[in-house]
C-alpha cells in the first residue's frame, strides 16, 4: 500500500481512447467540460474569481486548487492561462494552511525551475505550522501545544508536506512520526471526525474518515517501508483495516456518509484518495470509482461545473480531482490469493511512481482479488503474483488463471524474500496451467534485459513462450525489496528491470483505454451471414493461441453480423469442403506433414476448399516449412502478391492503409501502409492465402514486443475480410 498522489507531469502520453458510449468515454467528456469551466475562471492576473480577501487566511487557496485540479486533470502547466495561473501562485504572498497546502500540490505536478525554491518554502512553512502534536487549524500553530484544532486542515496540510517529500524534498521522520500519532488517536472506531476537543463527542462522517484514512496510508508509506525487509506481513496495519472497514461499511456514492449532502465534493476527493494510496477497486463490494464517477455525471451543470454559488469552482475543482483518479491506464493488478501475496505492500505502487516519475507517463496499479471475474483481471495487461510462501490454487482457479492468459494476459510473479517454496509452487502452477510448455531461464541476451534500459545485472529470470508471446515472467530472486523500499541508487537497477519487464510485456506501454471491454460479448444479432472455418491440425505447434479465433467470431458478430463457426482442430484427411469450406493453418516452427496429412491436404483442396495459411508470431521456421510442403500440392499454381487494390482489401472492412506493430514497421520500408500478403491462384480462383506476418496474435488483441505483425485492428480486419472474399460473401 501506498500513497499516490494524482499530479500531471509534462509531456505525458495520451490515454487511450475510451469506447464510445462507455462510462470512461462520458468521464472524458465531462473532464473536458469541467477543464474548460476552470480555465474560464482564471482572470487576467491569474488568480481565479471569488478568490478570498488577501487578510482571509485562505486567499490563494481556491487558485491553487483549480490550478492543481487542471493538472490533474492533464492540462499541460505550459498552456497560457494555466502558466499565468501558476505565475499569480508563484508571486502570491500566501499564510493559510490550505492555501499554503494546496499551492504546494500543484507545484510538485510541474517540471519548472522556479518551482523547488518555491515548494521547498511551502513544505517548511507546513512542517513548521503544525501544533506540538501534529494538528493543524487555518493558520500557523508554530509548534505551539493546542487543544482546538481541525482534522480538514491538518489532513491537507500533510497532503502539501506529501506531495514536497515526493520530489525530493526532506522531511524529518519526527514530522511523520507525530502525524501517525495524532491520527491514530483521533481514530474512533475507524473512522474520524473534523475535530476533537472532548474526546468521543465527535461525529464521525464520511470525508473526514476517507481523509484520516488517506492520511495514514501517507505515514504508513513514509515510515514503515523498512518494517518489511523480512517478507511476513499477514495483513493491513490495524488503525488502517479498520478505516477500510468503516469505509466499506459506509459507503455511499449519492451522499457524504452521516453528513448528507454537505461536502459531497470533498468526500469523493478524499475516497480518490484512499483509493489511490490502497489500490483497492472496491470498498467494502463498492466499486468506488465507477459509482462516484456515474452519480457526478448525472450532476454536472450544462457549461461543465457542478453545484452553485460562491463555492462552485471548489467543488467543481474537488470533482475533476476525484474524476482524474480511476481514468488513467491500468498497468499492474496485484493478485490477493489465499496466502502471503502482500509481504512487501508498497512494491507495485512504489514501481508505478517509478515509471511515472521516469517517463512522464500517468499510469495507475490496483489489486485484485482471486474470486474477482476475469474481466476485471483484464484491467490490467500484466497480472503480478508475489509469495513469500508455498501456495496452492485449486484446479478452479489454475482454469481461470489459464483463461486470463489464453484471452492475451501475462503475468509476472516473483518470490518475495528468495522464497524456494513459492518457486516451486508456482513452476507446478505453470505446468498446471500449460502441460505442453516449461519454464525456462532466459538467456543474458533476451531482449527483456535491453527493452528501454541495459541492465548488467542478470537475476536469472525465466519464461513461459508459446512462439508467439511471453505468457508469463517469473523472478525467482526477489524484485519486491528493492521496490518496497523505493528507487534509491542502491535499488535503481532493480527498478530498470522491472520497467524493462512492464516494457517488454505490453509492447513499449501499449495499454488500453480504462474500463474498455478487453474480452468481447457478443450481443444478441441476426446473422446476415454464416461463415465456417476449419483449423488445421498436424504433428507440430499447431494451435499456439487457442483464443484467437473465438475472439475474432465476437468482433465480427459485433461489428458485422456475420456469424464465424470455428472447428476443433481437425486432421488433414478429415476435412470436408462441403462441410468447412475454408480451413485455417497456423503455427510458430518448422513442422513436416506425414503423407496422409498431405493427401488429406490436397483432396480437400481438389474438392474446392481454399486454405489460409499464417505464421503466428510471423515465425520464418513455419512460413519456409509451409511454403516447401504446401505449394507442391498443386505444382500448376504459383504463390504471388495479392495486389493492393484488390477487393480483398475492401470488403467488408475498406483498409485505406495498413497498420503494422511499432517495431517491426521500421524494417518493412516505403511499403509500410499497404498489406503483404499472398495467394496462390488456380485458373483464375484463389486456392490459398498465404501471410508470412502474424495474424494470430493480432486476432487475439495482444501486444507482443518486437512481434512480425499486424496491428490488432489491422489483423482483425485483413482476417475478417479474408473469409468473407473465400466466401464469396459481400455485406
Amino acid at each position: 500500500m501506498a500513497m499516490v498522489v494524482a499530479t500531471a507531469c509534462a509531456g505525458s502520453p495520451a490515454a487511450p481512447p475510451a469506447e464510445p458510449g462507455s462510462l470512461y468515454a462520458r468521464i472524458t467528456d465531462a473532464q473536458r467540460q469541467a477543464v474548460a469551466f476552470l480555465r474560464g475562471q482564471i482572470g487576467k492576473d491569474g488568480s481565479c474569481e471569488g478568490q478570498y480577501d488577501k487578510h482571509n487566511p485562505r486567499f490563494g487557496g481556491k487558485t491553487a486548487l483549480c490550478v492543481y485540479a487542471l493538472l490533474s486533470a492533464g492540462v499541460d502547466y505550459r498552456q497560457g492561462d494555466v502558466q499565468r495561473a501558476i505565475n499569480w501562485l508563484l508571486d502570491a504572498k500566501l499564510d493559510g494552511t490550505y492555501a499554503v497546502a494546496l499551492r504546494a500540490c500543484a507545484l510538485a505536478a510541474i517540471k519548472d525551475a522556479r518551482v523547488p525554491k518555491a515548494l521547498a518554502a511551502d513544505v517548511d512553512w507546513l512542517v513548521k505550522a503544525a501544533a506540538s502534536n501534529g494538528a493543524y487549524t487555518y493558520t500557523s500553530y508554530g509548534g505551539a501545544a493546542v487543544d482546538k484544532y481541525d482534522n480538514s486542515n491538518s489532513q491537507m496540510a500533510v497532503l502539501g508536506v506529501w506531495a514536497g517529500a515526493r520530489r525530493g524534498l526532506p522531511v524529518p521522520p519526527e514530522y511523520w512520526q507525530r502525524i501517525e500519532k495524532f491520527w491514530q488517536a483521533e481514530q474512533q472506531s475507524g473512522g474520524w471526525g473534523y475535530f476533537a476537543r472532548d474526546r468521543g463527542k465527535t461525529k464521525t462522517y464520511g470525508s473526514m474518515s476517507a481523509a484520516g484514512l488517506a492520511t495514514l496510508f501517507i505515514c504508513f508509506d513514509t515510515l514503515h517501508r523498512e518494517e518489511f525487509i523480512r517478507p511476513t506481513a499477514t495483513s493491513d496495519p490495524k488503525p488502517i483495516a479498520d478505516g477500510l472497514k468503516w469505509l466499506g461499511d459506509n459507503f455511499s456514492a449519492q451522499e457524504n456518509p452521516k453528513l448528507g449532502d454537505d461536502r459531497y465534493y470533498y468526500w469523493l476527493y478524499t475516497v480518490g484518495r484512499v483509493g489511490l494510496a490502497s489500490g483497492y477497486r472496491y470498498f467494502g463490494g463498492h466499486d468506488w470509482y465507477a459509482l462516484g464517477a456515474e452519480e457526478l455525471l448525472s450532476r454536472q451543470n450544462i457549461e461543465g461545473s457542478w453545484d452553485y454559488g460562491p463555492e462552485r469552482l471548489a467543488q467543481t475543482s474537488m470533482a475533476a480531482l476525484f474524476l482524474a483518479s480511476g481514468r488513467e491506464p491500468l498497468v499492474f493488478n496485484k493478485l490477493h490469493y489465499e496466502g502471503k501475496w502482500n509481504a512487501r505492500p508498497r512494491d507495485m505502487a512504489n514501481l508505478t511512481m517509478y515509471i511515472n516519475d521516469v517517463f512522464e507517463s500517468r499510469y495507475r496499479w490496483q489489486v485484485v482479488d482471486m474470486e474477482a471475474p476475469t474481466a476485471q483481471w483484464h484491467d490490467a495487461p500484466i497480472l503480478y503474483i508475489s509469495g513469500a510462501g508455498a501456495v496452492d490454487f485449486s484446479q478452479e482457479q489454475v482454469d481461470k488463471l489459464r483463461t486470463f492468459v489464453q484471452q492475451g494476459g501475462a503475468i509476472l510473479s516473483e518470490s518475495a524474500g528468495n522464497n524456494g517454496d513459492f518457486t516451486l509452487d508456482v513452476k507446478k502452477l505453470y505446468q498446471r496451467m500449460f502441460p505442453a510448455l516449461n519454464l525456462v531461464r532466459l538467456e543474458d541476451t533476451h531482449p527483456v534485459y535491453s527493452a528501454q534500459f541495459t541492465c548488467k545485472d542478470k537475476p536469472g529470470l525465466m519464461g513461459l513462450y508459446n512462439g508467439v508471446r511471453m505468457l508469463a515472467i517469473h523472478c525467482p530472486r526477489e524484485l519486491s525489496l528493492d521496490l518496497q523500499m523505493g528507487p534509491s541508487h542502491a535499488s535503481t537497477p532493480t527498478f530498470e528491470l522491472a520497467a524493462n519487464i512492464f516494457f517488454y510485456l505490453t509492447d513499449r506501454g501499449q495499454l488500453r483505454a480504462p474500463g474498455s471491454e478487453y474480452w468481447p460479448s457478443v450481443k444478441p444479432f441476426t446473422p446476415a451471414a454464416t461463415i465456417r472455418v476449419a483449423r488445421v491440425k498436424y504433428d507440430g505447434d499447431f494451435d499456439p493461441e487457442p483464443l484467437a479465433w473465438p475472439r475474432l467470431a465476437a468482433l465480427m458478430a459485433n461489428r458485422h453480423r456475420i456469424a464465424l463457426q470455428v472447428s476443433e482442430p481437425t486432421d488433414p484427411d478429415k476435412l470436408d469442403a462441403k462441410s468447412w469450406p475454408v480451413a485455417a493453418m497456423t503455427g510458430t516452427k518448422s513442422f513436416t506433414l506425414t503423407a496422409s496429412q498431405a493427401a488429406g491436404l490436397k483432396k480437400y483442396l481438389a474438392q474446392g476448399g481454399r486454405l489460409i495459411v499464417e505464421a503466428a508470431g510471423g515465425s520464418k521456421e513455419f512460413a519456409d516449412s509451409a511454403k516447401s510442403q504446401l505449394l507442391p500440392l498443386w505444382p500448376q499454381a504459383k504463390l504471388a502478391p495479392v495486389v493492393w487494390d484488390h477487393v480483398i482489401y475492401r470488403q467488408p472492412d475498406k483498409l485505406d492503409k495498413i497498420v503494422y506493430r511499432g517495431d517491426f514497421a521500421l524494417t518493412i520500408g516505403p511499403d509500410k501502409d499497404r498489406a503483404r500478403l499472398q495467394a496462390v491462384v488456380d485458373g483464375g480462383r484463389i486456392v490459398m492465402v498465404f501471410s508470412a506476418e502474424d495474424l494470430t496474435a493480432g486476432l487475439l488483441g495482444v501486444p507482443s514486443y518486437r512481434l512480425k505483425g499486424y496491428s490488432p485492428e489491422a489483423a482483425v480486419s485483413l482476417m475478417t475480410n479474408i473469409l468473407c472474399y473465400l466466401n464469396d460473401i459481400k455485406p
